[in-house]
C-alpha cells in the first residue's frame, strides 16, 4: 500500500502553554502541599510558594476555560466531549493501555477518546482544588464537609490521575506513530494515510475530516 505520513498541526499555541503551564503549577502544588504535610520544618516556605503556585493555576484554568468556549477547534470544550461513535475507540484505547501497547493503538485527530472524560474530571478537581484551599482557611467545614479532608481526598485523586497520563502518553509515545509527547511542544501529530485517505489498516480509524489533512501545506509530507 501507499502509505504516507502527513504532518498535520492540532495543538494551537496558547493550548500548548495553558497544558505547560498546567503541568509545573500542578506538580509544583502536588509537592509544596505535601511538604507543608509532612515537613514542619519547611512548612513555612513551601506554604508560600503553594499559594504562588495557586493563583497561577487559578489563572490558567481561566484562560484554558475561555479558549474552551470560545477557542478554535481543538481548544473547545466541545470536542472533549466522548461521542458515541468514539465508544469502538475508547474500547481499544483501554485493551491498548491493558496490554501495556501489545494491543492495537486506536487512532484519533486531536484528544483520546478514552482521555476525554478524565480531562473533564481533572480540570474539574483542579478547579475544587483552589476552591476549597481558598475557603478552608477561613471556613473550614461547609454543611457536612470538612474541607481540609476534601482538599486532600481531590489533591490525591489529581495525582493519581496524573500519573496515568503520563503513563498513557508514554506508552503511546513509544508503541503508536503519532509522537504525542513531541506534539505539545511542537503542535503537530502524525498521521498515517493512503491513496483513499485515512489508512485502513487493522486499527480503528482516525477520527478526523479529509479536507483538515487536504489542507495542510504540501511540504510537511513525509512519504515512508
Amino acid at each position: 500500500m501507499n502509505e504516507q505520513i502527513r504532518r498535520v498541526a492540532v495543538w494551537s499555541g496558547w493550548l500548548r502553554l495553558v497544558h505547560g503551564v498546567l503541568a509545573i503549577s500542578t506538580l509544583v502544588l502536588l509537592t509544596t502541599g505535601w511538604l507543608v504535610a509532612k515537613s514542619p520544618m519547611l512548612a513555612t516556605a513551601a506554604a508560600d510558594i503553594h499559594y504562588l503556585g495557586a493563583s497561577v493555576l487559578i489563572a490558567t484554568l481561566a484562560l484554558r476555560a475561555f479558549l474552551g468556549f470560545f477557542g478554535k477547534g481543538s481548544e473547545r470544550f466541545e470536542h472533549m466531549l466522548p461521542q458515541r461513535s468514539e465508544f469502538k475507540a475508547m474500547r481499544a484505547s483501554l485493551l491498548f493501555y491493558l496490554s501495556l501497547g501489545r494491543a492495537p493503538l486506536p487512532g484519533w485527530y486531536a484528544h483520546n477518546p478514552l482521555w476525554k472524560p478524565v480531562y473533564l474530571l481533572l480540570f474539574l478537581s483542579l478547579l475544587l482544588l483552589a476552591v476549597s484551599g481558598w475557603l478552608m482557611p477561613e471556613t473550614p467545614v461547609i454543611g457536612r464537609f470538612y474541607l481540609p479532608t476534601v482538599h486532600v481526598w481531590l489533591a490525591k485523586a489529581v495525582f493519581v490521575m496524573t500519573l496515568a497520563h503520563l503513563f498513557s502518553v508514554v506508552l503511546q509515545d513509544v508503541k503508536g506513530k503519532a509522537a504525542d509527547i513531541s506534539a505539545m511542544l511542537s503542535g503537530y501529530r502524525y498521521f498515517s494515510i493512503d491513496r483513499e485517505g485515512i489508512d485502513k489498516g487493522e486499527v480503528t480509524p482516525v477520527s478526523v475530516r479529509l479536507s483538515d489533512i487536504s489542507r495542510m501545506p504540501q511540504d510537511s509530507e513525509r512519504k515512508r
